[in-house]
């Protein structure tokens, strides 16, 4: 008896944790399954329509469409779109966090509200922080050029600009972002024993040379994490590019989630914006697996 209950007592866990299950499965695993299998077939709207939930219509075409997006100008010009944009926003967010943690971990007062005040943009919504933005760099009415006219200088017409929107796009996403990078650097300079900073002030070490010996060796591995989500953030930028410029003007900020989504949802080409995701995820892996190996050969 006492057997039965200890197998009722596990079948009695499995059933609690079956929504959770039933729910990643039906929301995470599945469309990744039926999104690789459509990224080899040709699906026409129409035949979505008539077919059911596990259902994927459409002939067979192999690596064709993997190999279209390899040759597809637009394809590519999305993906040095995306490398801008990561250019600018990985290394300002990475500096910027580490400043920030750096003045709020010190022992000063009302530096919890200074904390608070940093963090706040993060929990600002995409939509809001990029009208925001659109509002400060609108070139007729917007607050940067009239600050810029105040000292007598004509400032472009910043989002209409193939030169300036992606930079300015870069910026709104750090700005959102900085606080909440500001928090995984301060958890980690305050885990780094304050015995190394004592030893470095007998020897006589500055503070950049404490930073440059101590701090920021010690920090490898959460610089890590941070480049890793930073890196996934850059390359899955899609909603500002669709709010502050839809990918304008003349293609210059089209990124290359905005440009699935075009694909996918605009012209329906299913498989072709399927695979595209699919090139997108490897070279994410791609770059992981360098970031790791550079880190872990730095650290070791």
């Amino acid at each position: 008896m006492s057997y039965i209950r200890r197998r009722l007592g596990d079948l009695s866990a499995y059933v609690f944790i079956l929504p959770a299950f039933l729910i990643l499965g039906l929301f995470l695993v599945y469309p990744v399954i039926w999104s690789i299998i459509a990224s080899f077939k040709d699906i026409k709207p129409m035949a979505l329509q008539k077919s059911g939930l596990f259902g994927i219509p459409g002939q067979f075409v192999g690596f064709d469409y993997y190999v279209d997006a390899l040759q597809n100008p637009l394809f590519i010009k999305a993906l040095v779109n995306t490398l801008y944009f990561g250019v600018i926003f990985v290394p300002i967010t990475m500096l910027g966090s580490v400043l920030l943690a750096l003045l709020v971990n010190q022992k000063l007062a009302g530096v919890n509200f200074v904390r608070t005040v940093f963090f706040i943009p993060y929990i600002v919504s995409v939509v809001s922080a990029s009208l925001i933005f659109v509002f400060l760099f609108n070139g007729d009415r917007g607050l940067v050029n009239a600050l810029l006219s105040q000292v007598g200088i004509a400032g472009p017409n910043w989002l209409a600009s193939s030169v300036w929107a992606m930079p300015v796009i870069a910026i709104m996403t750090c700005w959102r972002n900085i606080g909440y990078f500001m928090l995984i650097y301060l958890s980690g300079l305050q885990s780094i024993p304050t015995d190394l900073y004592e030893v470095a002030d007998v020897e006589g070490a500055s503070k950049f040379e404490k930073f440059r010996y101590v701090t920021w060796p010690l920090l490898g591995r959460v610089s890590l994490v941070v480049m890793i989500l930073l890196l996934i953030s850059s390359l899955n930028v899609f909603q500002e590019v669709y709010i502050m410029t839809g990918g304008g003007p003349a293609d210059s900020t089209t990124t290359v989630p905005f440009l699935i989504f075009n694909r996918a949802f605009h012209y329906f080409e299913i498989g072709q914006a399927a695979a595209m995701s699919y090139i997108l995820f490897v070279i994410v892996i791609i770059i992981t697996i360098i970031q790791k190996k550079f880190v872990d050969k730095r650290l070791g």
